[in-house]
């Protein structure tokens, strides 16, 4: 963001329109129908930030960058979005590139429009091709946002659905890239909470972008077969019509073909030609009651025969996105297959614009209790938040519940529990409550006694059996399939296993301080503040939990206890030529740096770690040079391998560069299934257009079966090199990835 002052423009009174650029006249028309005065004052003052924040910026195309914001504003207000939504969505990118400051933004708007905007500069920032830990932490900080303010991804799918309508402007490659985004994130998520309509043009656009020729010839086809229709469809209309209106029955009847998207995706998915798959056409019909819905069924049916194992009720069963509808298919004129929906006007409604109806709708008690599924999942992100151990288990749980098929299933008072195809009831009890999924001992289903892993069924009735003395078991993570489930498993065996560790942990430094004569009791106050400041922990517990899961070594902990900052020196003259014989030595456990990856026969140099023990380096470690070319070795000394250190493997880094073909990767893993090793990781990049290069982690029990390895590799075809990667370029606490 910019350091420069705001022009004095953006700081006038903005009650003065004579100082004001006006907002465009197509923007201010459907705008004047929905708002009031005061409010189209606002949405003025959002235009003239937004305008004075992008007047020097421009499109791919060469139009003036406000053009965009004023179309997501647009769609904002065709989705009957409250002024706060749109004041966002004209503001959505003023944070990012401008001199716009929150602050500024908070005065004039208040909190909320300030955090929607925020919220949507924050996913702007995402790259969700990649999982470093910043994009991961990016996009967990946007679903929290989301969980508090659902209109943050409103805004942003209507931001995402302009840039599809002009993506032609972009590089080849960006649109492919932005297109399989749009496909795997922002598609699902219009899904999730319902927003169809936006769902169907995202998609459809993304399709078009990445496969132009099938999108064409997929059209031509369907036009051709629907104009090939048109008699029936039209028949069929006036037929419907005229027997619901002589049944008393206020109908309308739309017609609507399928998304090219999903008739690819049938396709695909069902493995059929085009000419096979018949139903591209459907019909929505709308009633106004409930009773009219389930009454318009039952005469549609007389009219034309419906095809067994088609129908639907969404009604008395909705999706979890709110979704409600009677799904049936029939066998009409000449044979012709066709679906009927058939809905309400106010599910109507939901099932075009989901959760946006919230802020449309005139009854909205009807319309938010139908969302009740979709307002779950969103301020479900907190729960989740709580209790994933990292962002990028927060961000695969998030992926996991984009999109999936359903299961429903019943409590024993009768309650509907929608759940994932494929749960268990440990998810459904982990559904219903946490605590009722972390004492889950036994259930019943269909009243009869039955394993917790079982997979559940539409219908039956669940009853999930607790008690206070069961723990949770991490052999559920070996079934369950909910993200709730798993995230929920996952804290609550880190909190039983912090708690036995911490008792693990005091039991180990009270017993290396009593070798020192000294009591932990003895330790108290600001003694022990300081103490816990110089190891690195902020309280006595921290400490205690890292002794017992192994991430300080009891023996170097102590020693801060008996001597302050200063380690006692060992006294005993062998340290400086010891021989490695297992993992521990005197107490003090042994590791082996991941920065050089010291193998059973390097020469190598071992290093004092007060938080960690022993470190043993490869001799040539670029870490071990500085220090010996210093002469600083009171840490650092030469160290042997032992006998015992032969039966333990070895994880090595190989570099290997082939020619870039078909079936190469497979070739060179060949090798190393021949040679009975194991291959931890593979990375790979393009080096140029004909090489490609591999770095492959592999377990090994010593330097002589590595070169054996790497003699083999040589030896393939189109291999051009292969060579040991003794030192990466990371700092010794970072985890090693070549191609970051």
């Amino acid at each position: 963001m910019s350091d420069r002052a705001i022009p004095n423009q953006v700081l006038l009174d903005f009650s003065d329109r004579k100082l004001l650029s006006p907002v465009p006249k197509n923007l201010y028309e459907s705008a004047k129908a929905y708002f009031s005065n005061r409010e189209l004052d606002l949405l003025q003052t959002a235009y003239n930030v937004a305008f004075e924040a992008h007047k020097d910026q421009f499109r791919k195309e060469g139009s003036a960058y406000i053009t965009h914001p004023v179309e997501v504003a647009s769609i904002l207000i065709e989705l009957n979005l409250d002024i706060e939504t749109v004041c966002a969505g004209l503001m959505h990118d003023v944070l990012e590139d401008s001199f716009i400051k929150k602050s500024y933004l908070e005065k004039l708007f208040g909190k909320d429009v300030v955090a929607i905007v925020d919220g949507v500069s924050n996913l702007n920032k995402l790259d969700f091709n990649s999982i470093e830990d910043r994009n991961a932490n990016n996009l967990q900080k946007m679903a929290l946002a989301m969980s508090k303010d659902i209109r943050v991804i409103i805004v942003k799918l209507c931001d995402r659905l302009h840039n599809m309508r002009t993506i032609e402007f972009l590089p080849r490659e960006k649109q492919i890239r932005k297109s399989i985004e749009t496909l795997e994130l922002y598609g699902p998520i219009a899904i999730r909470i319902g927003m169809q309509n936006i769902r169907v043009e995202l998609e459809d656009l993304a399709f078009r972008c990445i496969h132009p020729m099938r999108a064409r010839m997929l059209e031509s086809a369907v036009k051709q077969t629907v104009g090939g229709r048109k008699k029936i469809i039209s028949k069929l209309r006036k037929q419907f019509k005229y027997h619901l209106k002589n049944n008393d029955i206020n109908a309308t009847v739309k017609g609507r073909q399928k998304s090219l998207s999903s008739i690819y995706a049938k396709i695909k998915n069902k493995k059929k030609p085009f000419s096979e798959i018949l139903d591209v056409y459907a019909f929505r019909v709308i009633v106004n009651s409930v009773d009219d819905v389930y009454r318009a069924l039952g005469i549609i049916h007389n009219i034309h025969k419906p095809i067994g194992n088609r129908f639907k009720d969404y009604i008395a069963i909705p999706k979890t996105n709110g979704y409600q509808a009677l799904h049936t298919s029939l066998i009409a004129l000449d044979g012709v297959p066709i679906e009927v929906q058939i809905q309400t006007m106010s599910m109507e409604l939901i099932a075009q614009n989901g959760i946006a109806a919230h802020w449309s709708y005139k009854t909205k008690d009807a319309v938010n209790s139908d969302l009740i599924g979709a307002k779950k999942w969103i301020e479900g992100f907190s729960d989740l938040e709580k209790a994933s151990v990292d962002s990028h288990e927060f961000v695969e749980a998030i992926k996991t519940d984009l999109v999936y098929d359903e299961v429903y299933v019943f409590t024993p008072a009768g309650k509907i529990v929608n759940l994932k195809s494929g749960s268990t009831p440990i998810d459904f009890a982990y559904e219903l409550h946490t605590e009722l999924g972390n004492k889950a001992v036994a259930c019943k289903v269909n009243r009869k006694y039955a394993p917790l892993n079982i997979r559940l069924e539409n219908g039956q009735s669940i009853e999930i059996i607790a008690s206070d003395k069961q723990e949770v078991s991490p052999d559920w993570l070996n079934f369950v399939v909910t993200s709730k489930a798993r995230s929920s498993i996952r804290l609550a065996l880190r909190n039983q296993k912090i708690s036995q560790s911490r008792k693990a942990g005091k039991l180990m430094l009270e017993s290396e301080l009593k070798r020192g004569g000294v009591s932990l009791d003895e330790y108290r106050g600001s003694r022990m503040s300081r103490i816990l400041e110089m190891i690195g922990v902020k309280s006595l517990n921290e400490l205690l939990t890292d002794l017992g899961s192994g991430k300080k070594t009891g023996a170097l902990v102590a020693e801060r206890f008996f001597s302050g900052l200063k380690i006692r020196k060992n006294k005993n003259p062998k340290l400086k030529a010891m021989v490695l014989s297992d993992h521990q030595i005197e107490g003090v456990s042994v590791i082996y740096a991941k920065c050089c990856m010291p193998i059973h026969g390097d020469p190598i140099t071992a290093h004092s770690d007060t938080d960690r023990g022993i470190v043993i380096h490869h001799a040539r470690c670029r870490q071990v040079a500085p220090h010996r070319s210093h002469n600083i070795s009171s840490r650092y000394f030469p160290a042997m391998w032992g006998s015992d250190s032969k039966e333990l493997h070895y994880k090595g880094h190989v570099k290997i560069h082939a020619e870039d073909r078909p079936g190469i990767l497979a070739d060179i893993a060949s090798v190393f299934t021949k040679s009975n090793l194991n291959i931890v990781n593979i990375q790979s990049r393009d080096i140029d257009a004909m090489i490609i290069e591999f770095v492959v982690e592999v377990e090994v029990l010593n330097t002589d079966s590595l070169n054996k390895l790497m003699v083999k590799l040589r030896s393939l075809r189109y291999v051009t090199s292969c060579s040991r990667i003794v030192n990466d370029t990371k700092t010794k606490n970072e985890k090693t990835n070549f191609y970051k």
